[in-house]
Order: structure tokens, then sequence, then C-alpha cells
């Protein structure tokens, strides 16, 4: 086969690194398993899962179908996984975490009915992952896996609850493992972005377009997170007219979505329109609320001179500090505030998740308070994969140039700024300006 054939392209993606197959095992983690196993009792009714009224669309009437098959068949554990995944896709559509709730009430149904039901024990995983109990949903993953060896969904589950805990090996041989099973929207969405993290952008474009190309008509949502995934892309790399296309194509399959919302909103704000981007933001976070996208707006409303109302985005984000530690120790560590917070946060951050973002956070913190033989080694965790991401490379040139390696900071920024010119200007205009070269 041609190296350079779809197929093949989405199968290097994953096996790039020339790792073995021979994932260690984890230790399953009990409390999270303890959460989705069915209780001793006579099987519940699911009535907040019933309790929810559908309005219209499709999705909204596929939940309305998926209640009445439940009500007409209370005994059927199939039809509680088929309203639980409803509400999970309807969730994802619209980014809002109450369809999660009602879903899981349908799980912990089809749990009590059949504890050994293999749907309701993969989805009870992706709602782990949901909540950022990675390791819970590696070990239910594992055990669906070990049920259900021919079917590509738990491996993919697998690799993503690996890839958030940084066990990078393990992930790529999960999502292998996925990919030769089943090729398809998702396996290649998986593979695109293992190719992003590898180094590779146009590689992950096109499997990308392979993943949105496999998707299917019946479910808008999954390929319009793929369009969001390609437009990223584009964004982090400065093809910007690119980028705005995904974005709207997003929008186009699902009206509203959320996270194309938010693509659009940092589209609009990289050519320059500032109040088209603060307005596209501004809708998305009626939509649902993120500390990231907050402080996001606060600082585009800065920008704008209309301080008030940045302040309150500030404090509307810093009431979900809790959930996004990482965001808040970026934003920190950024505007160089509160260092000892923003270290704070960073390592509270690590204690979840172990990725490469939370390595880039960890490292910037570190700088900022001073550390720098410790904020070189974060940065060469964030590195670790040979990502061409320009904010990534650019906080490693910040840490090299408090380190005084001049020469590695100045190939550093350039490195970023030719990846993309307009990089994060707040923290490259000031490198520059310290290298000498503003």
């Amino acid at each position: 086969m041609d190296r350079h054939s779809p197929r093949s392209l989405a199968l290097a993606a994953v096996m790039a690194l020339g790792l073995g197959c021979d994932a260690p095992a984890s230790d399953p983690v009990a409390a999270a398993v303890a959460a989705v196993e069915p209780p001793d009792e006579a099987a519940p009714a699911a009535a907040l899962a019933l309790s929810y009224a559908p309005g219209e669309g499709t999705t909204e009437q596929a939940i309305a179908a998926a209640q009445a098959a439940v009500r007409a068949r209370p005994d059927d554990v199939a039809a509680y996984d088929a309203l639980a995944t409803w509400l999970l896709r309807r969730g994802r559509e619209t980014s809002d975490g109450s369809y999660r709730l009602y879903a899981e009430d349908a799980l912990r149904t089809a749990r009590a009915l059949d504890p050994d039901d293999g749907q309701a024990l993969l989805l009870s995983a992706m709602v782990l992952q949901d909540q950022h109990r990675f390791r819970g949903a590696a070990a239910l993953a594992r055990e669906f896996i070990a049920a259900h060896p021919d079917d590509s969904s738990g491996p993919l589950v697998l690799g993503d609850a690996l890839l958030e805990l940084g066990d990078y090996d393990p992930a790529i041989d999960a999502y292998q493992q996925a990919m030769n099973l089943r090729p398809d929207l998702r396996s290649y969405n998986r593979a695109a972005h293992m190719r992003w993290l590898l180094g590779d952008a146009d590689d992950a474009r096109e499997i990308l377009v392979l993943a949105i190309d496999a998707g299917s008509e019946r479910d808008p949502e999954s390929r319009a997170w793929c369009f969001v995934d390609l437009g990223d892309i584009d964004l982090r790399t400065g093809r910007i007219d690119l980028a705005e296309q995904s974005a709207r194509a997003a929008l186009h399959l699902v009206p509203e979505y959320w996270p194309a919302q938010v693509l659009l909103a940092r589209v609009l704000h990289r050519k320059g329109d500032r109040d088209g981007a603060i307005g596209q933001l501004s809708a998305a976070l009626a939509r649902r609320s993120s500390a990231e996208d907050l402080l996001r707006l606060s600082d585009w409303l800065v920008e704008a001179g209309r301080s008030d109302e940045a302040a309150l985005r500030e404090r509307e984000a810093l009431a979900l500090v809790g959930a996004e530690p990482r965001a808040w120790a970026h934003w920190l560590a950024r505007h160089d505030r509160e260092p000892a917070r923003a270290l704070e946060l960073a390592a509270r951050e690590r204690s979840a998740r172990n990725n490469l973002a939370a390595h880039d956070t960890h490292a910037l913190a570190l700088l900022r308070s001073g550390r720098l033989d410790e904020a070189k080694a974060a940065s060469a965790k964030a590195l670790a994969l040979g990502t061409q991401d320009p904010e990534l490379l650019l906080h490693a040139a910040m840490i090299d140039a408090a380190r005084g390696d001049v020469a590695a900071a100045r190939a550093g920024l350039q490195r970023a700024r030719s990846l993309d010119a307009g990089v994060d200007p707040l923290l490259a205009d000031a490198l520059a300006s310290a290298l000498g070269e503003a």
C-alpha cells in the first residue's frame, strides 16, 4: 500500500512512535467503579431520565422515542441504554451538562437490571471521562474490552483516558487497536489528534478530512466536532481563513454549536474584528460557561476599554476555578499575576490529569515563580511528543530567555512565529522586546 494513501496516513498516526502493543494495565479505581455499580435493591424506574421533557429537533425527538420505549418495556436494558445514549448526544450538541445527570439515571437502571450490560458499562466510562475521573474511566474501559474484545469503542475510550493521564504509549496502542478493529470517524479523529501531538499538522488535517467524510448525516454533531478540531489546528498554525471555513461548516451542521461558536469567536478576534469576536463569544457563554472562555472574553473586553465588564467576567470565571484549575493557573501565569496561586492551581490540575497542556501551564507557573530549572523540565514534558504548537514553543522560549540561553530563546521565538505569525502577541512581543528584537 502506498504510504501516502488515506488509510496508511491514519495508521501512521498511531504507529509513528514505533511503540509496542503491550500496554500495562493500571490498578482499577474502586471508588470510580463503585459509582456506576448497580444497587442491590430492585431496579429504580429512571424517574429523572423519564421526567425530561423533549423539545423540537431530531435528537430531542429521538429522546422522546427512547423514553416511550422505556415506558413500554421497563425491563428492557437496551431501552435504557438507548435513552442514555441519546441524552449524552444531546448534551454534546448543546454543551449542557444537565443532560449527563439524566443519562446517569438511565444508566443506573440499566446496570441494576443487568450488571454485565456492556453498553451501560461503556457509557458509564464516558460519563466518568466527562467528570475528569480518568483512572476510573480507564478501569471501566478495560473491563469492557475484556468482555467485548471485538468492539472498537472500548479501546477508543481507554485511549482517551490514558491520553489525559499522560500515558502516551498505551494510549497510542489503544487507538491502534481501535483502528485495526474499525476505521471510522471516531478512530480517524483520534488518529488525527495523535498526529497533531506528534508534530505533523498536515497529516492531522488530512486524517480529519477522512473522519468528516466517514461521518453519517444521521450524526451531524460528530462531524461538527471534527470540523472544530480541523479549524483549531488551522487557527493554531496561522491558517485563519481555513479555520473560519471549518467553524462555519460546523455551525451549518449543528446551529449554535458551542465549540464552533468559540472557535469562530477566536477566528474573528485574530482577524481584527474585536466587536464581532466579543459578541460571538458572549453568545457561546450564554449557552455554557467555562473559565477558559470567560477569561478569554475578559481579556478582549480589556482590549476594548470595557474594564468593568471585564472584571465581571473575571468574577464569573473565579466561581468555576474548582472545576477548571488549569484555566485560571494559565491565565494568572500569562499575566504574571499571583504566581503562588498560579502554581498551586497548576499542581491541582496535574493531580487529575497529566497531559501536555497541564505540563505547559505548570511550566509557565514555575517560570513566574522563578523556579527556572523546574520550569525547563516541565516545558520539556509539554514538548515530549514533538508537538508543533506555537504557544508551547513560545513558552519554552520564554523559559530559555529567563535562564539566559538567548540563542535558544531566539530560535524558539522564531519557530513559534514561523508556525503562526500572530501567536499570543502579549507574550511574543514581550519576549521579542527582552531579546532586543522588537
